[in-house]
């Protein structure tokens, strides 16, 4: 199905003109709009962006906090359109949030790359960029932000890309390591995460994390350390969860094997649904996106001090 650039454009245009600081009578100066980091206990992330009608999907800072993008959607829309906006620091002030200059391309999922200038996220045009496709689909694409601005979008490859499958939440490794999720013939359960090394510029043929990582649930979102020594993933089912979705942590050894996830406790999960991770390149902050928490079924975007991380390797 071919889908009308006007009317994406039209629809992320007057979403773009509810969201902002000076909307919502905020605003501030500095890196991550100024805020005062959290410690260990994760907290509501400049909740003016968002106001109070629409939902948070995937959240990232480039440029040393500089500049933040995130998606949002309003209830009921068609998912398709999700959103994603830009706001950066100039002048000393936070801008307007301002739609992507590569919306039109129906960014689903996104991560920032580890030097944060690249965003990597699951894209629903076709190859050839003239129509949509389902999520089954979809392929992963990259967009850099240069001094110049933003780069045309590129899709990553067919030997990371498939026909067959679909390619979702990308994360990159320094090294080029791309982990996702999808849903295979050799999954071990309804979605699984996989992994393509990065070969002098070729991607590698998927490779399964199998278990512990992987389980007969849906095993979502992951989210690697720059280094690959930890790995943060979206499970369920699992006998230790606070709720529905649950951000676990698995850490990696010296012989390329993965620990047992590990929940990240309280102070992150809690009985609604916590998912899309990130990391910022600093390593200082994980940024979340929550359902359900305290009774918020609008959602927010989270974050909380990375050092929550590291108190479970």
């Amino acid at each position: 199905m071919k889908t009308p650039r006007f009317l994406v454009l039209t629809f992320v245009t007057i979403l773009a003109a509810s969201l902002g600081p000076s909307a919502h009578g905020q605003s501030s100066s500095g890196p991550y709009l100024g805020l005062d980091p959290p410690g260990k206990s994760a907290q509501v992330f400049a909740p003016w962006l968002l106001g109070s009608n629409m939902s948070p999907g995937c959240s990232g800072f480039l440029r040393d906090g500089m500049v933040f993008v995130f998606s949002a959607m309003k209830p009921g829309s068609d998912w398709r359109f999700k959103s994603t906006f830009v706001t950066e620091l100039k002048d000393g002030n936070w801008t307007e949030p301002e739609v992507a200059p590569w919306s039109d391309h129906l960014p689903y999922n996104f991560t920032v790359g580890p030097a944060g200038q690249t965003v990597y996220f699951t894209s629903l045009k076709s190859p050839d960029k003239t129509s949509s496709v389902l999520l089954e689909q979809a392929n992963i694409w990259a967009v850099t932000l240069r001094d110049s601005g933003w780069t045309e979008p590129v899709m990553l490859g067919a030997s990371l890309n498939t026909e067959a499958y679909y390619e979702n939440y990308p994360t990159v490794s320094s090294n080029g390591t791309v982990y996702y999720m999808s849903r295979r013939a050799d999954s071990v359960g309804k979605t699984d995460i996989y992994r393509s090394e990065n070969l002098d510029g070729k991607y590698g043929e998927a490779e399964g994390l199998g278990e512990p990582v992987n389980s007969p649930e849906s095993d979502q979102d992951p989210f690697v350390a720059a280094n690959e020594s930890y790995l943060i993933v979206c499970l369920t089912g699992r006998q230790d969860s606070h709720g529905g979705y649950d951000l676990y942590v698995s850490f990696r050894d010296a012989d390329g094997l993965w620990s047992e996830p590990r929940n990240l406790g309280a102070s992150v999960n809690s009985e609604g649904a916590e998912f899309r991770p990130y990391v910022t390149p600093d390593g200082k902050h994980l940024f979340f996106t929550s359902h359900g928490r305290d009774g918020d079924q609008m959602g927010g975007i989270y974050w909380v001090s990375a050092e929550v991380i590291e108190d479970l390797r």
